[in-house]
């Protein structure tokens, strides 16, 4: 076979020793053990996934599970299995036993006994305890449905520094009794990563020529393709495993996440007929910012051509290059013949960047001709303008060829100098003009999104009057064209060239930030906006919900009536003499018809009040304490940065800055105010829209004790952004303030010093990398608590 003696081969000790123990954290490790813990972290982060129904923990729920809470189709799973050992698909009921999915039948107490064997340990991957969920039995599409036996086939991509490496397809069997186990006689078809195309096919370590039942599949297009490998990418993001194979099925609606595994088998290289690690090696050191280009390096990397199997006949020889060769670089608009060094001893070709920006090359992707062969890549960019070479091609665009140095001139005679081999290490030097560049285009382009301006329906005012008169009616939301155009913006963040330095690494979550902010407004109105919401704020999980709902328990059934209430007009006055008191110079405070909220700092050195907002004192003390001693406080800080950015706003900075806010606010306002429980109830209000309708939040929100007034504001803060509010799906930002109040006491708990968190509006996440920014500022202003930290009385 193809695979003996393969130099290119990844074996298992090779596997556990460079990628799993190298890549893998153990906490990352143990939340892919856990299925239900995986599930649950990456729905909230916007990963579809089977539909949760029940888990059951030990003996005493086991005995007291209410069975008839189950619907009749189900798949039962341990949560710590292996191999797809202990599952259960369930395709309906027949009295009081169960029908399999080889229409078998299962009594009741055998499966009782099953669960009960989950719970001893008999399926986990450490034989320990473990747990029994239940999830939604998914169906698979035309024609992959044909080619399994009764079981669910699965996708499996393997994904190394966010480009997804090698893929395969495995279909059940009669052999392996309707599971996608391939050590079990279960079929694994190799994938074209860039066509998403199936190649070879294996049964039992050997290619067959089809599959038993249905035929040839070769060349048949898996569909949602793209989609696939980005979810893959996405997932090794957000799980910090840096080397990772992630399963995912299709069912009918779509692409669904089944399992991540951290100690990713190697089966995939045989279905393939390609050597896994031959690939790992040729994309190590490629820095990868963003899923979506890891995606598109696989496929401009890999997508080409297929390996060749080693036990061909003869194996062609291979082309014999120089230590100079002319090669052609082909960019987006022009190609360029230019002279090029080959030194094996540098591992990443390096690209001169005034041929790079003649040919208009794409974010460092490469394509060009050597000696006939079409060579696709990624390169860095340095200033050849001295040398005769005008790119440098290394080992790792070498691997094909054979080099002869006395098949041509040295470098060192053409251009009288010592051939550079140390080119890899060069990178661009950016000056200070470079760097406020690049700040003010960040700042530019995110400016011009207006993110909530764009949520707010047009026809706010309408519907309301509508759900007045009816609170069961389900508003219909229309929204007025975006007043900046995504394609240009999207093109402008691609030109951007980040340093490889603090302040480099922030403005490039920054940017990917923007990039999902772009997207989300792009998909108002349609069904990929709440992934998209959920993509770019996270959403609550039912461990959430659940404290949430504990919050609310605590809140009076009824809280004491204010003697005065004060307009916005009255509002206003206050808001100012604070202004001035704090010395805010620079600051107005406006009012406002078209507002959702009551009050809010926007980015224009502006308090903006809603018109119609009415505040009791105590109230209107919380929100300025809110408003000015967080949003604005950290604004002026910001201001006071090298970087605009720290004032506009580092990437996800929301929860830091929110959660902030709503501690700040406890510490001003007594318990007895409503507004104490708000971060709650839109918790429990976005997790209702996630699964109902406008009119359903609403009634949740009044059941729970809130006055109508905020169920109102609830349900439309979750629901805008959709047009018919009927369906499920929400708005997910305001889950930001439960879970940013979280953080800050997490922050407090583990000794952290909440005066770091007032440098500008930041992400507490990233507070190592703001601390080592060049020129940081000390910040100046705090609210007075923590002004009193810093300056104790003597």
């Amino acid at each position: 076979m193809w695979f003996f003696h393969n130099p290119g081969l990844l074996g298992i000790n090779a596997r556990n020793l460079l990628y799993i123990r190298a890549y893998n954290p153990k906490k990352a490790i143990m939340l892919a053990d856990s299925k239900i813990k995986t599930k649950n972290f990456l729905s909230a982060r916007g990963v579809p996934v089977a539909k949760f129904y029940a888990s059951i923990h030990n003996k005493r729920e086991l005995d007291n599970f209410d069975w008839n809470s189950l619907p009749n189709s189900f798949v039962l799973k341990p949560n710590s299995g292996y191999g797809g050992e202990g599952i259960l698909i369930i395709q309906g009921r027949k009295g009081r036993n169960w029908v399999l999915s080889d229409d078998d039948l299962m009594s009741h107490e055998a499966m009782e006994r099953h669960v009960g064997d989950i719970l001893d340990g008999r399926y986990s991957l450490a034989n320990i305890s473990d747990t029994a969920f239940f999830e939604q039995r998914l169906e698979a599409p035309e024609p992959f449905k044909s080619m399994s036996y009764k079981g669910l086939p699965d996708i499996r991509v393997v994904v190394h520094n966010l480009i997804p490496v090698m893929a395969m397809m495995r279909l059940p069997t009669e052999e392996s009794q309707g599971k996608a186990n391939v050590h079990f006689g279960g079929i694994a078809v190799g994938i074209d990563i860039a066509k998403g195309e199936m190649t070879f096919i294996t049964q039992y370590n050997k290619e067959i020529d089809s599959i038993p039942g249905y035929g040839p599949v070769k060349g048949t297009k898996i569909p949602h393709w793209d989609e696939i490998l980005l979810i893959a990418s996405r997932v090794q993001h957000v799980t910090n495993l840096g080397f990772a194979a992630v399963d995912i099925t299709l069912d009918k609606s779509g692409p669904v996440l089944l399992e991540i595994n951290a100690r990713a088998g190697l089966a995939v290289q045989i279905a393939n007929m390609a050597p896994l690690r031959r690939r790992l090696e040729r994309i190590e050191g490629i820095k990868v910012a963003t899923p979506e280009k890891g995606v598109r390096i696989a496929q401009d990397i890999f997508g080409q051509k297929i390996e060749a199997k080693a036990d061909e006949e003869k194996a062609p020889s291979k082309p014999v290059v120089g230590n100079l060769e002319r090669v052609e670089v082909m960019g987006k608009k022009n190609n360029k013949k230019v002279i090029a060094q080959i030194d094996p001893t540098v591992q990443k070709s390096v690209l001169d960047k005034n041929v790079a920006n003649e040919v208009h090359l794409d974010e460092g992707y490469c394509k060009f001709n050597l000696i006939g062969h079409r060579i696709q890549t990624v390169v860095d960019v340095a200033d050849f303008s001295h040398q005769k070479y005008k790119m440098v091609i290394g080992q790792r665009d070498l691997r094909d060829f054979l080099i002869d140095p006395a098949k041509h001139m040295s470098a060192e005679k053409i251009t009288g100098e010592k051939p550079a081999s140390n080119v890899a290490h060069i990178v661009r030097q950016f000056t200070e003009s470079d760097l406020k560049k690049i700040d003010d285009e960040i700042v530019s382009i995110d400016g011009e999104i207006r993110l909530l301006a764009h949520l707010r329906p047009d026809n706010l005012n309408e519907e309301h009057n509508k759900f007045l008169v009816d609170p069961t009616y389900n508003p219909q939301f229309e929204y007025k064209p975006l007043k900046f155009d995504p394609n240009n913006l999207h093109a402008r963040l691609k030109r951007i060239e980040f340093p490889d330095s603090p302040i480099g690494i922030l403005w490039r979550k920054k940017a990917d930030e923007i990039k999902r902010k772009i997207e989300l407004l792009e998909s108002r109105g349609s069904e990929s906006f709440t992934a998209k919401s959920m993509h770019l704020y996270g959403a609550p999980d039912q461990d959430i919900v659940k404290e949430a709902l504990k919050e609310i328990m605590k809140m009076p059934d009824k809280f004491p009536e204010p003697e005065k209430f004060l307009t916005a007009k009255e509002a206003k006055v206050l808001f100012e003499q604070a202004i001035r008191e704090f010395g805010l110079k620079g600051w107005s405070v406006k009012i406002k018809k078209d507002m959702v909220s009551d009050a809010i700092a926007g980015k224009e050195n502006s308090v903006m009040l809603r018109e119609d907002a009415l505040f009791s004192e105590e109230r209107l003390k919380g929100t300025i304490t809110h408003e000015i001693e967080t949003h604005v406080f950290t604004a002026m800080n910001g201001s006071q940065q090298p970087y605009k950015v720290f004032q506009r706003g580092l990437a996800d900075y929301l929860a830091t800055e929110e959660g902030l806010a709503v501690y700040n606010q406890e510490r001003t306002e007594s318990d007895e105010t409503e507004k104490k429980y708000w971060p709650a109830s839109s918790v429990v209000g976005i997790y209702r829209a996630l699964h109902g309708s406008f009119a359903e939040v609403y009634a949740e929100i009044v059941k729970l004790g809130f006055s109508m007034d905020r169920a109102w504001k609830v349900a439309l803060k979750a629901k805008r952004g959709l047009k018919d509010t009927s369906k499920p799906g929400a708005f997910t930002k305001d889950f930001v303030y439960f879970k940013g109040y979280r953080m800050i006491l997490d922050f407090i708990k583990n000794g952290g010093d909440l005066r770091d968190l007032y440098y500008g509006k930041i992400n507490m996440n990233d507070l190592d990398i703001v601390k080592k920014v060049k020129g940081l500022k000390k910040p100046t202003f705090l609210p007075s608590y923590l002004r009193e930290a810093e300056n104790p009385a003597q």
